[in-house]
């Protein structure tokens, strides 16, 4: 099989995850898959389209590469989604449906469970108590578990809960042990000025630097939690008027509002060396400005189109993506664009 200057390991996930079976049983190669995609997308374009990914130089996100063009299956193309959580049985229950039909068609969604009352806290319908965000936090991870992402991969979340919610310092801890509790999340601590301001004038409170400890031991031992600082977040909020930006997809590039989604994609930098000997600091090499300049303008075309031909699983985010339009144009092979050009990734 010709690899297209894909390396065997490509190869091989291309094959496992993304190349189509086609009716005579044969499997796609890879043009085309990426002329499925292509021409799903826009006739019109589709021969930019093709060349780009063919190329390498810009690749959307796997979903896109996945469902485009899919026969018998309604194409969802986003990477990722934001679910809101309200504090009741019936908002709790209708956000594990949604995440459930968002993780069938291949997506990933992230959440923040602070509306949810703290443990203990009385349920007057009931009479009952509350069980608190991380034990909803288990309902979803079970969920994601049991449901397979388009038939190819198990789905990823993104669970936050505010910094000044009464049973954070659960939430911290929730992965710190070895039992895989919570497998299928990634946490982050929801930051605001206010806290921070403390940290960096030493000015905490008791009950506070022990929420900072924990924070600073449990990410030293596995990585969780991360930090969302959303009051900086939200100063860059491109649509206020619809709300506040409380949540992040499950890897945390796109904070999103509720419902929205972002489909993603990365343009290689690594592609965009020039070797014309002009520029000495460059040690006789340089960065191919126009041609990426090219690829940008393509890649965020090919972005919009996914958004037009996209199928999303509920009616709510077909509405919320179609009011804000956002996508999430990223990069990739920036180490090796600076190996190439002889400078320290840490200069």
């Amino acid at each position: 099989m010709n690899n297209y200057g894909f390396s065997d390991t490509a190869v091989t996930v291309l094959k496992e995850r993304y190349m189509h079976v086609k009716p005579d049983g044969s499997q796609e190669t890879i043009p085309e898959m990426f002329s499925r995609v292509a021409n799903y997308l826009s006739k019109e374009r589709a021969q930019e389209y093709y060349q780009v990914m063919m190329s390498r130089d810009f690749l959307p996100n796997s979903p896109t590469l996945m469902n485009a063009g899919r026969k018998g299956m309604a194409a969802q193309l986003s990477a990722c989604y934001v679910l809101p959580i309200e504090d009741s049985m019936d908002g709790i229950f209708t956000s594990l449906h949604h995440q459930a039909m968002i993780h069938k068609y291949g997506g990933g969604t992230g959440f923040n469970f602070s509306k949810l009352r703290p443990k203990g806290s009385r349920v007057n319908t009931t009479n009952g108590v509350a069980s608190g965000p991380v034990s909803f936090m288990e309902l979803f991870d079970v969920s994601t578990e049991k449901v397979m992402q388009g038939g190819t991969r198990r789905g990823a979340n993104m669970g936050i809960l505010n910094v000044d919610h009464p049973d954070i310092l659960e939430f911290i801890s929730c992965k710190a042990d070895d039992t895989k509790r919570l497998n299928n999340f990634n946490i982050s601590v929801g930051m605001n000025d206010e806290f921070m301001s403390k940290v960096e004038n030493k000015t905490l409170s008791e009950q506070e630097r022990e929420i900072w400890n924990a924070i600073i031991d449990c990410a030293w031992k596995n990585g969780d939690p991360g930090l969302v600082f959303f009051d900086e977040i939200n100063r860059h909020n491109t649509t206020p008027e619809l709300g506040e930006l409380t949540a992040t997809n499950p890897c945390g590039e796109s904070p999103l509002l509720p419902f929205e989604s972002c489909n993603l994609g990365s343009i290689n930098l690594a592609h965009f060396i020039t070797y014309d000997g002009q520029d000495e600091y460059f040690n006789g090499r340089g960065i191919d400005w126009r041609g990426l300049e090219r690829v940008t303008c393509i890649a965020v075309e090919m972005l919009n189109d996914v958004i037009d031909k996209n199928h999303y699983p509920i009616p709510e985010v077909t509405e919320a993506v179609n009011l804000t339009r956002k996508i999430g144009l990223g990069v990739m092979g920036w180490a090796d664009m600076l190996c190439k050009l002889g400078i320290k990734y840490g200069s």
